[in-house]
């Protein structure tokens, strides 16, 4: 083989190694930030839930928070069962129920106002309770 084509060869294995260890290099950093941020939110969550353990909220358009409750709520006609992660509202005669943060349901709808927010209580008193399942 001749200097040149032992050059080529050469310098072709170094890129192709050069390239390798890049992509290696990347893919680490990828996983590192993903670790670091699942780590950062594990923590964030388990310190907000402490915090937060025994502690409800009402929000000014009567939104009930109560924050990671384990309560679920099995809607009247028995075909829908929600995980209620802590918030019920009522929107005109429907009762919504917050199945994650940021994600309402609609539970059911009533004839009446009145007749949801009794719903509603029904419902507030059942994760107060602690009870794991609520019919309405």
């Amino acid at each position: 083989m001749d200097k040149d084509m032992l050059d080529d060869i050469r310098d072709a294995i170094e890129e192709a190694t050069e390239n390798a260890m890049v992509d290696v290099m990347d893919e680490l950093e990828e996983r590192i930030q993903e670790l670091v941020s699942d780590s950062i939110s594990e923590f964030f969550a388990e310190g907000m839930e402490e915090v937060l353990h025994n502690h409800s909220f009402t929000l000014k358009d009567g939104t009930i928070i109560h924050p990671r409750q384990r309560t679920k709520v099995l809607s009247p006609d028995k075909t829908r069962l929600y995980p209620c992660y802590g918030g019920l509202r009522i929107d005109g005669t429907t009762l919504q129920v917050q199945t994650r943060i940021s994600s309402w349901n609609n539970l059911c709808a009533y004839k009446t106002k009145e007749e949801a927010v009794e719903a509603l209580l029904k419902v507030k008193d059942a994760m107060e309770q602690g009870l794991s399942i609520i019919e309405l």
